[in-house]
C-alpha cells in the first residue's frame, strides 16, 4: 500500500549532502582523492561516540565524506571488518529531523543511530540496501554554500568533471525498490528505465540529484555478483566528464586502473585501486 492509502507522512528531502566512503587508510585515501579527482578538503574531525576519523571534501558539486573507524567493534568498525573498504551510505538534508524520523517509523524502518537535531542513520535491510543518513544541518565551512561558489575549476582539472550523473544502488528487486523510494520521498520522480547488457537501471530524481536503482537480469552478471558478495548497497557514483579519453588518461597517469563502466560510453576506476569504490 502507498503512503496515501495508509495516510503516513512523506519524507521531505531538500538535497544530497554527501556520499560516505568507509576506509581503513584514512590519509592514503584522502591523498588519492586529491590527486586523482581534485578533491578539496574543507573539514576533518574525530567522532568519539563512533570512534572514527572523518573528513569532508568536494569534487565540484559532489561532496565525499571519508569514515575511518579506529576499532573493529563499533557499527562502522564491524562493517569495515566484514566487508572491507567501500561505499557505505549517502546523506540527505531534511528540514525537520523529527518529522523525517516519523516518516521512517511509520514504514517500520529501523533507525540505528539517532542524535536529535543532528542526524540519524537507517538500517539498510529496511531500505532495499540504501543506508540513509538524514541531517537538518549545513556542513561546517561547506564551500558550496559560500557566495560566488563555482564548480568551474573541476571542469578545468585534467579529469574534467562536469557534474554528478547519479548515485547507483544495486538492488535485488528493482521494481519494489523503485516503488518504495517514490513512496517514501515527497516529489521523487521516475525519470527512465534503461536496459543494459546484464541489468536494468531505473533512474529516480530525488531533490537535486538522481538515485539509480540497478537490478540484475542474469544470475551470474556483475550486479548479481556484487550483491552476492556485499549485499544490496550503494555500488557506484557516476560523474559526468567533458572528455572520456582525457579522463581515462589522467586516471591512468595517477596509477589507477581504468575498467569498463556499467553501461556503454562509461569507464570506471578499478575498486582495488580506489579503496573499494568505483
Amino acid at each position: 500500500m502507498t503512503r496515501r492509502e495508509l495516510e503516513v507522512p512523506a519524507l521531505d528531502v531538500t538535497g544530497l549532502v554527501h556520499v560516505n566512503h568507509l576506509v581503513d587508510d584514512f590519509e592514503g585515501t584522502a591523498a588519492r582523492y586529491a590527486a586523482a579527482f581534485g578533491a578539496r578538503e574543507y573539514w576533518r574531525g574525530y567522532d568519539e561516540e563512533q570512534n572514527r576519523d572523518a573528513n569532508l571534501s568536494v569534487i565540484g558539486e559532489l561532496c565525499v565524506e571519508l569514515y575511518a573507524p579506529r576499532d573493529r567493534t563499533s557499527l562502522l568498525g564491524a562493517s569495515l571488518q566484514r566487508f572491507g573498504p567501500g561505499w557505505h551510505s549517502f546523506e540527505w538534508q531534511v528540514p525537520d529531523l523529527a518529522a523525517a524520523k516519523a516518516a521512517l517509523d511509520a514504514r517500520g524502518v529501523r533507525v540505528t543511530t539517532y542524535r536529535p537535531g543532528e542526524f540519524l542513520m537507517t538500517h539498510p535491510a529496511d531500505c532495499h540496501g540504501m543506508l540513509l543518513e538524514l541531517c537538518p544541518l549545513d556542513m561546517p565551512n561547506d564551500p558550496r554554500l559560500e557566495p560566488g561558489w563555482s564548480a568551474e575549476p573541476w571542469r578545468a582539472h585534467p579529469l574534467g568533471v562536469a557534474g554528478l550523473t547519479a548515485i547507483s544502488v544495486a538492488v535485488r528487486d528493482r521494481e519494489a525498490a523503485t516503488a518504495w523510494l517514490v513512496d517514501l520521498v515527497e516529489g521523487a520522480e521516475v525519470l527512465s528505465t534503461e536496459p543494459r547488457t546484464e541489468a536494468d537501471a531505473t533512474r529516480v530524481r530525488v531533490a537535486d540529484h538522481v538515485v539509480e536503482l540497478v537490478g540484475s537480469r542474469t544470475p551470474d552478471g556483475p550486479v548479481a555478483a556484487y550483491i552476492g558478495r556485499w549485499g544490496q548497497r550503494l555500488r557506484s557514483v557516476e560523474l559526468r566528464v567533458l572528455d572520456l579519453d582525457r579522463a581515462a588518461k589522467h586516471l591512468a597517469d595517477q596509477g589507477l586502473g581504468v575498467v569498463p563502466g556499467s553501461r556503454d560510453g562509461a569507464i570506471a576506476v578499478s575498486a582495488e585501486d580506489m579503496a573499494g569504490v568505483r
